[in-house]
């Protein structure tokens, strides 16, 4: 670390879906090894930067659970990151909607040190389905196009999640709030690079921001935070329709969110990608030439290329968000059940017999649809979306097979 570092603290306000949960993770991984560079990364836990974040705006993730974790949390981190070497980073994307009153907190709190504002951005096109997409993980039931109306204003009464959309996505505003006090050279953007690129230029970027030598830290991460598909996005939403708020959040995170959404369907690749259709694909060229124009006059250093938050040129998607076909639906609906089954049923064989006699042969783990087969036995609901799915295939192959007589 050079001279000119010394005594600086980098707030990473956002925004979401932007690589932000990927390089925290680095970031909390790696604090030991950046200790020694000079760089703090402050905090007891791995969320104590969400905890923060909630606790400054005085708020809590979810309306009908109280996180004990988040009272004073901001207070704590800040003490943790006066205590610290130097050079400190704050980072959580949630930090983009504080209030003016908030962020003027903020600023007096972390004044024992030169602040630089950072904010990770990525192209509209693949932020907007993203954005849904996460919101719906997170147990809401809008659908697509309903979400995309509300942001693009088209209704009169849009729904609060496609009022949040801009004010965590429109980056020339959340820094012009949070930059009212601070010279644009010390406002920092980092772009996002496009669809195909090295999986950890981002963290490049943001390391050369920080003054580190990215190949020197471990970038490995649990899981990569990757999109859902069509019939994937439409299964978690219909589930949370079922489900109607009957389970508590902590619950629903676990169950839903991480295991199903992120570790089962998250681990694989999906069979249609979720993207924006051509009818929306105007309006958010221009709104992206509107956020570029507005960063490229800011006067804000750009690491990266501003270029890289035009959308790129794409034929339309095969498949609408809101309507997957119902055979793909119907599969993946039961890949799901059969492998919710297969680990529940292997985390039990992992568990030692109170009063085992033997220890025999431990039992071959049958597949995904071996296990399908064999729990529907057991099962009399699986039982019968098995049968629904026969019948869907059935018909589904009947039509195919139709429409090539034509």
């Amino acid at each position: 670390m050079s001279d000119t570092d010394a005594n600086r603290v980098y707030v990473h306000i956002g925004s979401p879906k932007t690589g932000t949960t990927y390089l925290q993770e680095i970031l909390w991984n790696n604090r030991e090894a950046l200790r020694e560079a000079g760089v703090h990364y402050p905090g007891s836990r791995p969320d104590a930067h969400f905890h923060a974040a909630m606790d400054l705006q005085n708020t809590q993730f979810q309306v009908d659970w109280f996180d004990d974790n988040v009272p004073n949390a901001w207070e704590n981190l800040v003490k943790q990151a006066a205590d610290g070497p130097a050079t400190v980073v704050v980072s959580h994307e949630l930090f983009c909607t504080a209030t003016p009153e908030q962020i003027e907190r903020a600023m007096a709190d972390l004044s024992f040190a030169e602040v630089h504002l950072v904010c990770t951005v990525r192209d509209l096109q693949r932020q907007l389905p993203a954005v849904w997409q996460e919101d719906v993980k997170n147990r809401h039931t809008i659908s697509f196009e309903d979400f995309v109306a509300g942001v693009r204003g088209t209704v009169s009464e849009p729904d609060v999640l496609s009022e949040l959309f801009w004010h965590r996505q429109d980056v020339p505003e959340i820094l012009a709030k949070w930059g009212r006090s601070i010279p644009p050279e010390r406002v920092h953007v980092v772009t996002v690079p496009p669809a195909g690129s090295s999986t950890d230029l981002v963290w490049h970027r943001f390391a050369e921001l920080l003054g580190l030598r990215p190949e020197e830290y471990d970038t490995r991460v649990r899981q990569r935070n990757r999109s859902l598909g069509v019939a994937e996005t439409e299964l978690v939403r219909r589930l949370n329709q079922q489900l109607n708020g009957n389970i508590d959040w902590p619950t629903h995170d676990r169950d839903v969110k991480r295991h199903l959404a992120e570790e089962i369907f998250g681990g694989r690749k999906a069979r249609n990608p979720l993207e924006v259709p051509e009818r929306h694909r105007e309006w958010l060229r221009q709104q992206s030439e509107r956020i570029t124009g507005a960063l490229a006059e800011s006067g804000y250093e750009v690491i990266g290329d501003l270029d890289e938050l035009r959308p790129a040129v794409t034929e339309g998607p095969e498949v609408e968000p809101d309507h997957p076909d119902a055979a793909e639906l119907a599969e993946v609906a039961i890949e799901a059940l059969a492998e919710v089954i297969a680990r529940d049923a292997a985390g039990r064989r992992a568990q030692p017999e109170p009063k085992a006699q033997s220890t025999p042969d431990a039992p071959r783990v049958p597949g995904l649809r071996e296990s399908l087969v064999l729990s529907s036995d057991r099962h009399p609901t699986l039982r019968i979306a098995l049968g629904a799915y026969r019948r869907i295939k059935r018909i589904s192959l009947r039509t195919a097979a139709q429409r090539g007589k034509r």
